[in-house]
């Protein structure tokens, strides 16, 4: 009777022990994925909540150099800070040139139209870029697509020609 005793004693330490171990290894790989699964979340509902549109492009060239300005309108609910807009890429494209530009390089800028002073691009107004000083041999006369990706990755595209 004493060994049956002893022997249940053991099996029950043990069993307390081994949920113990499986709990402390279980635990905290649930709590990461639940945290992963709320960073994507928060991440794809900044995606869905982002919108934008390329508005009107116009191209001013020059004996030596070409000059490209666009336009592209906020039609998303999310505000972004200038900084996000300074993480954005620009790229002109077509089938004989690439060409890859980002806000903070030299002859590129931007400026916020039709908002209300403030430091953020809201619903409803409008971003104006210019490129300026290409030139003529990095961007021959073509067609091309411009398109223009924010920070989290949604884009804009649309398509001209000089």
């Amino acid at each position: 009777m004493a060994r049956e005793v002893i022997s249940t004693s053991i099996l029950m330490i043990a069993t307390v022990v081994a949920i113990t171990a499986a709990i402390m290894v279980i635990l905290p790989a649930v709590k990461d994925l639940a945290h992963s699964y709320t960073s994507v979340s928060g991440n794809l509902n900044e995606k869905v909540e982002t919108d934008m549109e390329i508005i009107f492009v116009k191209v001013v060239s020059e004996p030596t150099t070409v000059n490209v300005y666009f336009w592209v309108k906020n039609t998303g609910s999310t505000k972004l800070n200038t900084d996000l807009i300074q993480m954005s890429d620009i790229f002109l494209t077509s089938s004989s040139a690439y060409l890859h530009f980002t806000p903070s390089d030299s002859g590129v800028s931007f400026a916020i139209e039709n908002g209300d002073g403030d430091n953020y691009w809201e619903k409803g107004e409008t971003l104006r870029f210019s490129i300026e000083n290409i030139d003529t041999d990095q961007i021959p006369q073509d067609e091309y697509l411009l398109t223009f990706v924010l920070y989290n990755g949604v884009k804009a595209t649309d398509y001209f020609s000089w």
